[in-house]
C-alpha cells in the first residue's frame, strides 16, 4: 500500500514533472492515517495506568516492549516526554 506511493515520490523522472494534486491528497491522507495509528498506540499506553507490576521476567519484557512502542509513537508524533 505505501510502497506504491513512496515509489512514485522517489521516482527521479517524477521530480521533473508538475506535482499532481491527486498525489498531494494521497500523501496527506496517508500521513493522517499514520498519525492516527501512532496516536492510538501512544494513547493506549498513556491511558493504561492500571498495568500491574510484572510478576515474571516475560511480563517485564512485554511491559518494556509496550513502553518502547509508546515512546516510539510519542517521538514520531513530536510530543515531549513527561517532564521535558
Amino acid at each position: 500500500m505505501t510502497d506504491d506511493l513512496i515509489d512514485r515520490l522517489h521516482n527521479p523522472s517524477f521530480m521533473d514533472m508538475e506535482f499532481p494534486r491527486e498525489l498531494f491528497t494521497q500523501c496527506a491522507d496517508r500521513i493522517q492515517q499514520l498519525e492516527a495509528a501512532l496516536r492510538d498506540v501512544y494513547e493506549v499506553y498513556a491511558g493504561s495506568e492500571g498495568i500491574p507490576q510484572p510478576m515474571t521476567a516475560a511480563e517485564g519484557y512485554l511491559l518494556h516492549l509496550v513502553r518502547e512502542m509508546a515512546n516510539t509513537a510519542r517521538a514520531a508524533l513530536g510530543e515531549k516526554k513527561d517532564g521535558d
